[in-house]
């Protein structure tokens, strides 16, 4: 259980990025209200949220090790996201990048 928890905080944390991307490509008044606008605050938000989640898996006996291989997702749904959002194009190199990353992954639990 604590498994999907850690890949549901992942992927907020790969919307928030998302988000932060989506506010860095707006025009602002001036460098404070590029930096507190409700974008930029809901990102850290999710950001604080997804460690939370990171350090309550640890707490309750996910081992340390299999965490990082976990957030290696982030560069699968960061790349996915933008693509449906924010209508990025994953080219060929990117999605082999991907695609090691899922093996690695795979490798790694097996």
């Amino acid at each position: 259980m604590m498994y999907l928890f850690v890949i549901l905080g992942i992927f907020a944390c790969s919307c928030s990025q998302i988000l932060l991307k989506n506010s860095a490509t707006r025009e602002h008044k001036n460098w404070l209200a590029s930096m507190l606008n409700w974008r930029v605050i809901l990102a850290y938000t999710i950001f604080f949220g997804s460690m939370l989640i990171n350090v309550a898996a640890m707490r309750r006996g996910m081992n340390l090790k299999e965490l990082p291989a976990l957030e290696a997702s982030g560069y699968i749904f960061v790349p996915i996201l933008s693509f449906f959002f924010l209508q990025e194009k994953i080219g060929w190199q990117e999605l082999i990048a991907m695609l090691l990353i899922v093996g690695g992954i795979i490798v790694f639990y097996i």
